[in-house]
């Protein structure tokens, strides 16, 4: 008598009543081991509830056996007059991660509504259980860029699989997730060549062309390896200009002055976030004096007769031009000789004898 009136006192909240049914078991019907018409049946159930699920789902998520718990099972179950199903109806004995992953799984069927619940879903990605992550990767999926302060704030202090999964959102929100770009910067330049470092810069190739300010910090960094992930950064997020990647790639590790002018182009460029230019001719036809001329000596840099910088930069002789006209001048006149060079037949020799 003792033992069942412990229990009775001791009874989980189990969520409030749905059509004679506690709401614990309708998100047990979402997990993906139920059965179709059970989980459409439980997503009317939770959406039926709203807001008001919300509470219970997010204790049921942060949900751990009190510690009285599995030692009194022990002991009850030694007892003749219980029976067993008595027990796992008070006690609950089923395994927490089914209790946890209901929670998430509540939370996903909600979709907007369950914004108040981002940080213990972000928290959740870090469960061992994958029936628990998973659940929280769909819940903070639908939820569009809302995610996105609480996971960059934890970036610092996230580790292992954790960390793995909140690079993994942040690629699934690609442009909506730029704001975190300076932060993943901060990582890959503290921790150069760790698996951390390398999931970061490829979380940062998929955030579109806001993210190119902080791929350009990469790629005038003074150490090597951190500007070649900052190149290959700048050749996914501005695949348009791939022929310039793959020339400043070759050309910027000589370490000479034509180097740093060709990093210091790169930043006038492309380095601040209120110009995001998508391409080289955007910046020269519709950006500043300062980074039109920068942009037309990186075209420079990359032309080669015939091939599609040539072709511009010979288009933009007619064109009238906020600034940059003598650099202009002087990419066309070395296009001119570099072609000259070329069509001249092998073998001569043109120094006068």
């Amino acid at each position: 008598m003792v033992v069942g009136l412990f229990l009775a006192f001791a009874q989980r909240d189990r969520g409030p009543m749905v059509d004679g049914r506690p709401l614990e078991d309708w998100v047990q019907d979402l997990l993906v081991t139920a059965e179709p018409a059970k989980r459409e049946a439980a997503q009317a159930a939770v959406a039926g509830l709203g807001t008001n699920a919300v509470p219970w789902l997010r204790r049921a998520l942060r949900y751990t056996d009190p510690v009285w718990k599995r030692p009194l099972i022990s002991v009850v179950d030694s007892v003749p007059l219980l029976e067993r199903e008595d027990i796992q109806r008070w006690a609950n004995t089923y395994e927490l991660s089914e209790i946890r992953a209901g929670g998430v799984a509540g939370l996903a069927a909600l979709g907007q509504a369950a914004t108040p619940a981002i940080p213990d879903l972000v928290t959740a990605l870090g469960d061992p259980e994958h029936l628990v992550y998973n659940n929280a990767l769909a819940a903070l999926q639908s939820m569009g860029s809302q995610p996105l302060s609480e996971i960059t704030n934890r970036l610092g202090q996230a580790e292992g699989d954790s960390l793995a999964r909140m690079y993994h959102l942040l690629r699934y929100m690609k442009h909506d997730a730029a704001p975190a770009a300076p932060a993943l910067l901060e990582i890959i330049r503290t921790k150069p060549g760790s698996n951390e470092a390398n999931a970061a810069a490829a979380a940062l190739s998929s955030m579109g062309r806001r993210a190119v300010p902080s791929a350009v910090q990469l790629a005038v960094d003074d150490s090597y390896p951190i500007r070649v992930v900052g190149f290959d950064a700048l050749s996914r997020l501005l695949p348009v200009e791939h022929l310039l990647w793959a020339e400043l790639k070759a050309t910027v590790q000589l370490g000479n002055d034509r180097e740093k002018e060709i990093l210091a182009a790169l930043e006038d460029v492309w380095g601040d976030p209120s110009e995001p230019y998508p391409t080289l001719s955007a910046a020269i036809l519709r950006g500043t004096p300062r980074s039109c001329e920068a942009a037309i000596f990186l075209m420079s840099e990359a032309a080669r007769p015939g091939n599609p910088y040539a072709r511009k930069l010979q288009k933009l002789r007619d064109r009238p031009l906020k600034s940059g006209r003598e650099k202009l001048d002087a990419a066309l006149k070395k296009l001119e000789a570099a072609a000259s060079a070329s069509a001249q037949p092998a073998g001569v020799n043109n120094i006068s004898e």
